[in-house]
């Protein structure tokens, strides 16, 4: 409104979108063929400018209301897609131990990982955004920490063995 948002094109992260309110900037990187799918993404960052950045219930009811209004000009498969985002993020409570897994498997193979590094990527594959990541998964930090000790603990381990094996 009033003119106090841009979009922009680019982003340093790697993101489909983006949703920066001290700048007041929604980036769009990722450019959608289907206008149905490009217009979701926009209109998922759109309404992270109303709900500070998250995808809870402000968020999800502004999605809700974004569906109605394409209901109402006909826009079937966008109302659609609108609506199922806010079922993915809804869902993702179901894949928290999946995510948490998912933190082990990472430190057991590269236990030099930073927590930040995790988090990035742990947003990235689920469509969170980092801030999230310690809200939704609330033990990130437990399980990232017991995973790089173990894993530690298995490099000296080997590293003692070949030492020993010379």
């Amino acid at each position: 409104r009033h003119n106090r948002w841009r979009i922009s094109m680019r982003s340093r992260r790697q993101v489909h979108g983006r949703c920066d309110p001290v700048r007041r900037v929604i980036e769009i990187v990722i450019q959608h063929a289907d206008p149905d799918e490009q217009d979701t993404l926009l209109i998922h960052e759109i309404c992270h400018a109303v709900a500070k950045c998250s995808h809870e219930k402000v968020w999800q009811r502004r999605m809700e209301k974004a569906a109605r209004r394409a209901d109402e000009l006909g826009r079937d498969v966008l109302a659609q897609l609108l609506r199922q985002e806010v079922v993915n993020y809804q869902e993702f409570a179901e894949g928290r131990e999946e995510a948490y897994q998912t933190v082990e498997d990472w430190m057991n193979h590269e236990p030099d990982l930073t927590l930040a590094q995790v988090k990035r990527s742990i947003a990235d594959l689920h469509g969170l955004l980092v801030s999230e990541v310690g809200t939704k998964l609330k033990r990130i930090e437990k399980v990232y920490r017991k995973a790089k000790r173990e894993a530690l603990e298995e490099r000296a381990l080997k590293a003692a063995w070949l030492k020993e094996v010379k």
